[in-house]
């Protein structure tokens, strides 16, 4: 798998940050696997309901991108698909968690937010 993904990236170097990034460094990416391991979201419309207001067609190239590089997987048909985490997309969830605590600590409002988030989330369920 490793050296599969490897020829798929554009890569500046063999520096592991440097080709994780290559793999998610987009904000948009971060934010549907953000979505997809704290939320449970897994169709199209309900990653364009996040708060941060993605276009459909970032949207679109970015599930396809995140497809292709074995980062999630999609069952259902073309219009009615359903998104999961591979394994590899699995593995990011500390690395999000880490991020998501840096901007909790340094950015005023933040975990306010997350709490908001938390909240809308608990009554969907209910």
């Amino acid at each position: 798998m490793a050296k599969e993904l490897l020829h798929k990236l554009d890569k500046r170097s063999m520096c592991p940050i440097s080709l994780t990034l290559e793999l998610v460094g987009d904000k948009w990416s971060l934010l549907i696997i953000r979505d997809m391991l704290f939320m449970e979201k897994s169709t199209y419309n309900e990653f364009l309901e996040s708060p941060e207001g993605i276009s459909t067609n970032i949207l679109n190239d970015r599930l396809v991108r995140l497809s292709e590089l074995g980062v999630i997987s999609y069952t259902g048909t073309a219009k009615r698909k359903k998104y999961k985490l591979t394994k590899l997309g699995l593995d990011l969830k500390p690395v999000i968690s880490e991020v998501g605590k840096f901007g909790r600590k340094h950015f005023e409002g933040s975990a306010e937010f997350v709490q908001n988030q938390i909240r809308k989330y608990n009554d969907s369920l209910k």
